[in-house]
């Protein structure tokens, strides 16, 4: 073996990426073939005549890993998947492996499926966010002072007047029940003693 890699090279360690595209003929037929199995490669270079004579299948598994690395095709694995109307492999997008770096044991060589770039699918996009918040009614008096710009003077003072006056409705409404609350605890209190004799003390029944 070391002999007939040495003086006649016709068996060979190394494997171009872009080789097994013009090889196989990938986007060349019609219609065109935009992807094949890795095992179908493997093969291929064992049985086709004029094919390069690989030394082992891990030849295949370095091309793949740099035809991958390269952005020359696609890596994915699983069944062999169809394409859709437009040229694309119905394949989820985050399975299939391109322009990535990739270890030479995560290539299988039976289940592994390599294809061109423009066969990948895209990435689905994203849903759509939640759109702008309309903005609320305006105001009476906001309105008032937009369509009456001369008023714009007193109605400030006006609203001025109606946030001082909510101001104090809001302090004496919280003293109001302040006492309230007060008063009836008191009266609880009365209630609930003992009744009180002449002298002072309390006085209670036999």
């Amino acid at each position: 073996m070391e002999l007939l890699t040495q003086v006649q090279p016709r068996v060979f360690s190394k494997l171009n990426p872009v080789k097994v595209v013009e090889l196989f003929r990938l986007g060349e037929e019609q219609p065109p073939k935009m992807g094949i199995r890795c095992g179908d490669v493997v093969s291929g270079f064992y049985s086709f005549l004029g094919f390069t004579r690989l030394i082992g299948k891990e030849t295949v598994q370095a091309a793949v890993v740099h035809g991958v690395q390269e952005g020359v095709f696609g890596y994915f694995t699983g069944s062999v998947p169809t394409l859709d109307p437009v040229g694309k492999y119905q394949v989820a997008r985050s399975k299939v492996r391109f322009e990535v770096a990739i270890a030479a044991d995560e290539v299988d060589l039976e289940s592994g499926f390599i294809m061109l770039p423009s066969a990948i699918p895209t990435e689905a996009a994203p849903p759509p966010g939640p759109g702008p918040v309309p903005p609320g009614p305006t105001p009476p008096l906001i309105r008032f002072v937009e369509s009456n710009p001369a008023a714009a003077g007193p109605a400030a003072h006006l609203a001025g007047f109606i946030i001082v006056a909510a101001i104090l409705s809001t302090r004496f409404a919280t003293r109001i029940a302040t006492k309230v609350s007060a008063g009836v605890g008191q009266a609880a209190t009365r209630v609930g003693s003992p009744p009180i004799g002449i002298y002072g003390k309390a006085k209670f029944s036999a």
